[in-house]
């Protein structure tokens, strides 16, 4: 087997999420704007050994089926937050790719922030928004 590389390297902390049907959450987090940059199959046809998908603004998430290693992780109980500059488009994205609509596109008030939250196919969160810390 062949693993290509993009060779941009993600200088940032990257979140691990596990699925239970990874190829579908590869699927939707591509809709929503992510890119991929490295994908090794599974042992089990359908499975997900490791996948690097990297956001356009910066910041890499690593997937991988349920199956594929040992983890404490489980599906359905992250929350990441991803930044970006154009919530609503986000949304738009979202929306197309059928998630499930968390907390409604806000500018909050309590600090500078637009931001909505969403659930991927495994029930984890993801929050988009403007805010960087």
């Amino acid at each position: 087997m062949v693993v290509r590389v993009s060779g941009v390297r993600q200088p940032s902390v990257w979140a691990n999420v596990v699925s239970e049907d990874a190829p579908a959450l590869r699927r939707w987090l591509l809709g929503l704007g992510f890119t991929e940059d490295l994908l090794i199959p599974g042992e089990r046809d359908g499975s997900i050994h490791h996948c690097q998908l990297d956001w356009p603004e910066g910041g890499r998430v690593l997937l991988s089926s349920t199956d594929e290693r040992p983890t404490p992780c489980r599906p359905g109980t992250g929350w990441l937050h991803v930044v970006t500059a154009d919530p609503d488009a986000v949304l738009a994205r979202a929306q197309a790719a059928g998630a499930t609509v968390v907390h409604s596109l806000v500018d909050q008030v309590d600090y500078p922030s637009r931001d909505f939250t969403v659930a991927d196919p495994d029930g984890n969160y993801w929050t988009f928004a403007t805010f960087a810390g």
